[in-house]
């Protein structure tokens, strides 16, 4: 596979996640119709309102949840794998790209151990910054994950901005993709803790003293 349908969107799709999507223009209902005709993914990537990255996720459609009478889709995708676009094409109604479909490097031998620790220290540092927003997270899920796998998880979290998040998905390093969305969850979860203190001091709402941490 060297040439896919791509779809532009305001948003980071990361490997193993799920995106549902509303589709509605006339021409990613043809590529939409194409992927399912020919059971093909398509490449998502980040468009920032001026420019549309060159690093993203290839995303297959793993159902359709609704058929609407007037065309449109809703449907729910999985994140496969990362890719890089080698050259962008505009000869159909949406765009195409040539790819390279990339990997994290290899974790040596003897970084083994240290990942297993890191990966350990990242799902407390989750499991705390959930009990500080007011939700669950399934441990066990989350122990069953690969170092790679566990790194994309945590960087799917609002700690992250947009930006940040193709930062993260462009990385070729696991463990470093790891201890950085470990800091942030750290730095989010005192966040968090502090406006929750502050809050109930003050009566007031999250939003309403949310100015003082900006």
């Amino acid at each position: 596979m060297n040439r896919v349908p791509v779809f532009p969107l305001g948003l980071v799709l990361m490997p193993r996640m799920p995106l549902p999507l509303h589709i509605f223009e006339e021409r990613y209902r043809l590529l939409v119709a194409r992927c399912l005709e020919q059971d093909v993914p398509f490449g998502v990537l980040l468009h920032t309102g001026t420019t549309v990255q060159t690093v993203g996720c290839l995303a297959r459609i793993d159902s359709v949840i609704n058929r609407y009478d007037d065309g449109r889709l809703d449907i729910l995708t999985i994140g496969t794998e990362r890719f890089r676009v080698t050259a962008m094409h505009e000869d159909q109604s949406y765009l195409e790209a040539d790819i390279e479909v990339f990997r994290d490097a290899a974790i040596p031998g003897e970084e083994v151990q240290a990942v297993s620790d890191l990966s350990r220290t990242a799902i407390d540092d989750l499991t705390e910054f959930a009990r500080v927003a007011g939700y669950d997270v399934d441990t066990t899920m989350l122990e069953s994950l690969e170092p790679e796998e566990l790194s994309f998880l945590l960087a799917t979290t609002d700690v992250f901005s947009t930006e940040e998040k193709q930062q993260l998905i462009e990385m070729r390093s696991t463990p470093d993709r790891m201890r950085r969305a470990a800091r942030a969850l750290d730095a989010g979860r005192e966040r968090r803790a502090m406006t929750q203190r502050i809050r109930e001091m003050l009566g007031k709402d999250e939003e309403d003293i949310d100015h003082l941490f900006n």
